[in-house]
């Protein structure tokens, strides 16, 4: 892959997973707004657990990580340009995924001997890491089997030229 991809593909992935993160602040943002502003108790009451004690800390990590910092980084032109740079980055956003998941899910009321109305269960760590292992598996195995360009693509030769641009 190596003579196929270049910097301007790289750069292309990039931007694109700086439009995603966009993306994911404007929505949640504007839902939380029209929720808000709409006042009507039986929505409110989601977000009033969400705002307070723990789950506060989780929803502010939430803006200063999934969106700020790596808004930040994603608009640097250099980092986009790296490879591994961008994987890391890629890795960091799948698991604020995960974070932002679990924060949409965690809060709802769970029986348990304390009495608390959430908690940290250790299948919240283990079902998303096996759901993930089996899809892997899967994808993985499916990957060996099939090309990993188009070769008979009329625009495969433009293609590779555009990621060698500068």
């Amino acid at each position: 892959m190596n003579h196929v991809l270049g910097q301007r593909h790289f750069h292309d992935m990039g931007k694109l997973m700086l439009a995603f993160v966009m993306v994911w602040a404007y929505f949640n943002f504007s839902q939380f707004l029209i929720i808000w502003s709409g006042n009507i108790p039986e929505e409110t009451a989601w977000y009033l657990t969400r705002i307070e004690g723990p789950w506060l800390w989780v929803g502010w990590a939430l803006v200063i990580l999934h969106f700020a910092f790596t808004f930040l980084i994603l608009l640097q032109q250099d980092f986009k340009r790296k490879p591994r740079l961008l994987a890391s980055i890629a890795l960091f956003i799948l698991l604020m995924r995960f974070v932002d998941y679990f924060f949409l899910i965690g809060p709802t009321p769970r029986i348990n001997p304390e009495g608390a109305t959430s908690f940290l269960s250790w299948l919240d760590i283990v079902a998303p890491l096996a759901i993930g292992g089996i899809w892997m598996w899967y994808f993985l195995g499916q990957l060996q089997a099939r090309p990993l360009v188009p070769v008979m693509d009329p625009f495969y030769e433009r293609a590779v030229e555009h990621g060698k641009g500068h």
